[in-house]
């Protein structure tokens, strides 16, 4: 019963006393004589009934068909399914399923305007999870994307006032039309600016102004155990805010055969957040969320990665200039153990690369990338994020008890 005191409950017309109504009239009844004994035949049509286990296959099959429309419908990177090992096995990684690596057929967008990334140091004090969410909230996008499938849904970072978004390419791939949720609620057709399938990443145009670009952070600046959290439309839950930690940096994860270098986090990333940001405690984007992994039996859990930011940089940037973006190789082998002296040991240098050609030899001791020492293999690994074939590194080396510097290029794999 309802508690609401609103005048109706106490004295209601409910609670009136009830109307007097005439008596029905008597109704007669035939005599016992007069009422046949014979049995009357009723033929009722007969109920077909099911066996039990149709109605669980039914069942069953409405929610794999759930499972499917969702899968079609909520954009994520292909996750990698992990089977789970025995003792002693290796993991090994599978691809989930083959995606569209195409770019979007939709009106393309103009390049060479001059938009870049622009990294900026972590300044003042941290921010609470609330505060991270409400700083980052309107620099957020919804994208929806329509293929030969249907629709797919992922999310989407604000880079400009004007309307450059950078998501995930596998948001994008294939589609013949793209459509922007911007925060103010209005819906907006989206133009392409830049494509890369290998690096996973994609630049829209949409035609708005006024737009509150995301402040983007050094991704080389996180420490493992920093705090962090990934925004996006988890199934198609418009902007779920989800925290968790920097579980690894520089981790390896080869995806559709080529081998990425990303954050790892404990931040969950789900099906329509692929495209959205992993912020940093002072509410910077330090990554781009891309793919999560999953064991077969279920058991995985906390295993979400994202694009570093130094990575997004530079490829956003080339992206909108036009550019192509060529992945680039030292051309030499690093051993792992630091020397007692500090530096790491080339192993090998590669002939006919610009190491090579310049001088570079197994056995010379590497000491510095860019006035910067190395302290470990993840500073190379960090050097080449914001780096591609063509470009240049000084290195800082030692031989024989000299140092000497040379200036190397960077080749294709």
């Amino acid at each position: 019963m309802d508690n609401r005191n609103d005048g109706l409950w106490q004295g209601g017309p409910w609670e009136q006393p009830s109307p007097a109504f005439p008596a029905p009239p008597a109704v007669r009844i035939p005599s016992a004589a007069r009422v046949s004994r014979r049995p009357v035949l009723r033929l009722r049509k007969k109920r077909r009934r099911w066996p039990w286990f149709l109605g669980l296959a039914a069942l069953i099959g409405l929610l794999c068909l759930s499972v499917v429309l969702l899968d079609r419908y909520f954009s994520v990177r292909p996750f990698i399914r992990v089977p789970f090992p025995s003792t002693g096995e290796d993991w090994h990684y599978e691809q989930r399923e083959e995606h569209s690596t195409e770019p979007p057929s939709i009106a393309r967008a103009g390049t060479g305007t001059g938009v870049t990334v622009s990294l900026l140091p972590s300044q003042g004090k941290a921010l609470d999870y609330i505060q991270i969410y409400e700083y980052a909230l309107p620099s957020v996008v919804s994208i929806e994307s329509e293929d030969d499938n249907g629709y797919s849904a992922g999310t989407g970072v604000v880079l400009t006032q004007d309307g450059y978004i950078i998501t995930n390419a596998h948001v994008v791939a294939g589609a013949r039309a793209v459509s922007v949720l911007l925060p103010s609620n209005r819906t907006v057709p989206a133009s392409l600016v830049g494509f890369d399938a290998a690096e996973d990443l994609a630049v829209l145009k949409v035609d708005a102004a006024g737009l509150v670009p995301a402040r983007f952070g050094d991704s080389n600046t996180l420490r493992i155990g920093e705090p962090v959290a990934a925004l996006g439309d988890s199934l198609g839950y418009r902007a779920t805010f989800t925290d968790g930690i920097v579980s690894a940096l520089d981790r390896e994860v080869k995806v559709e055969g080529i081998t990425m270098s990303l954050i790892q986090t404990t931040a969950a990333i789900n099906y329509g957040k692929s495209g959205g940001p992993l912020l940093n405690q002072y509410g910077q984007v330090v990554g781009i969320n891309t793919i999560k992994i999953v064991t077969e039996d279920g058991s995985a859990e906390g295993l979400g990665f994202a694009i570093p930011s130094r990575r997004v940089k530079y490829v956003a940037d080339h992206l909108i200039a036009g550019e192509e973006i060529k992945a680039g190789i030292f051309g030499f082998m690093v051993s792992t153990a630091r020397e007692e002296g500090g530096g790491f040991m080339l192993r090998s240098v590669e002939r006919g690369s610009d190491a090579w050609t310049k001088g570079l030899r197994s056995g010379d001791i590497l000491l510095e990338a860019n006035g910067m020492p190395i302290t470990g293999l993840e500073t190379l690994t960090r050097l080449k994020l914001g780096l591609g074939a063509g470009d240049t590194v000084t290195l800082t080396c030692l031989r024989d008890g000299e140092k000497f510097t040379v200036d190397v290029e960077l080749v294709e794999p």
